[in-house]
């Protein structure tokens, strides 16, 4: 991605040590160089907007601040997944089962459906009586969370492993019963606060080797790869994609098309941001496509997933405390 400023040989060779850090130590490095980085990112934006108000000059608008970059073959139906979704009026309203409602998950057919709320320190699970249909879901139960901030969510495909994120940790449960949060266990913490500062929510390579957090302070998207499939505890970060071009405060990030395409859903941008990638699942080679605006339904989108077949996309409003449900259509 382009970038604004020049890099001293100093911060190069930061850049390059925070690509694939080895120790603790270096993680903690990056850490601090990333939040310095940003820091100083803003206050050069906020000075360009000052002189080109003073001057007269109305600043850019949100299309040219922020153009689609590196695009790729228009004949990869990736590239036009942003050009067909509608809103078609469909919600789940949830004001009694959790309070500030954020991220959700699905089970693989679509009759369950799951919603972390973070005030409420729970998760609830609903039943739907027309797959992926989310105005057809009744709520069943909620299960009560250890810690705090819960906002990310991931069930696993066969249903007897979920972990929940809390900003820098991740809580792993094991369902005995698949999908039945009844049988959840007691749960086990792993800290990630040595390089994450505020992320929100999580997703998994399907395989289970590689972990992606999101980190609205750090402005960018964490490649954590795992030694052990599924445990998280085993994860080392092997790479950090700078998004601070297009990113205002993200709150959710879902891959899709195989690992192809990585979406992240921006709160103060009102908007839902596409990234594809050339190497499935190497973030490292993703490149920014385009957004698609939600503000008609929600100002404070905290939660974002799809349907299997990646034909829906369903939005968490927070304070609405609705989820709403979007087409998808690809040409």
């Amino acid at each position: 991605m382009k970038k604004s400023w020049q890099v001293t040989p100093f911060e190069l060779r930061f850049i390059n040590k925070c690509d694939t850090p080895v120790t603790t130590k270096q993680e903690k490095s990056c850490h601090f160089f990333l939040s310095i980085r940003a820091l100083r990112r803003a206050t050069l934006t906020r000075l360009v907007f000052t002189i080109l108000l003073l001057a007269g000059i109305t600043p850019f608008s949100a299309s040219s601040v922020y153009p689609q970059q590196g695009l790729q073959s228009a004949n990869d139906p990736a590239n036009k997944h942003f050009l067909n979704v509608s809103y078609g009026g469909q919600y789940l309203e949830i004001t009694s089962d959790t309070d500030n409602p954020l991220a959700t998950c699905w089970n693989s057919d679509g009759t369950l459906f799951f919603i972390t709320g973070r005030y409420s320190n729970n998760v609830a699970m609903y039943a739907l009586t027309k797959p992926w249909e989310i105005n057809s879901a009744e709520f069943v139960m909620a299960v009560e969370i250890p810690g705090k901030n819960q906002h990310g969510l991931y069930i696993r495909d066969d249903g007897q492993k979920m972990w929940v994120f809390d900003r820098t940790s991740i809580w792993t449960f094991t369902l005995d019963s698949p999908w039945d949060l009844s049988t959840m266990s007691k749960g086990v913490n792993t800290d990630y606060s040595h390089f994450v500062i505020r992320g929100h929510d999580i997703d998994f390579k399907p395989d289970g080797t590689i972990l992606f957090i999101d980190d609205r302070d750090a402005e960018a998207i964490f490649e954590v790869t795992l030694s052990t499939p599924w445990e998280v505890s085993s994860g080392m970060l092997t790479y950090t994609l700078d998004i601070n071009d297009q990113q205002e405060e993200l709150r959710g990030i879902e891959f899709l098309y195989d690992g192809k395409i990585m979406m992240l859903l921006d709160t103060k941008r009102n908007e839902v941001l596409q990234y594809n990638l050339q190497t499935p699942w190497k973030i490292s080679t993703a490149t920014f496509f385009g957004t698609f605006n939600i503000s008609n339904e929600t100002q404070q989108g905290r939660g974002l997933s799809f349907s299997a077949d990646e034909s829906k996309m369903y939005v968490t409003g927070r304070d609405e405390k609705r989820v709403f449900q979007y087409e998808l259509k690809t040409e």
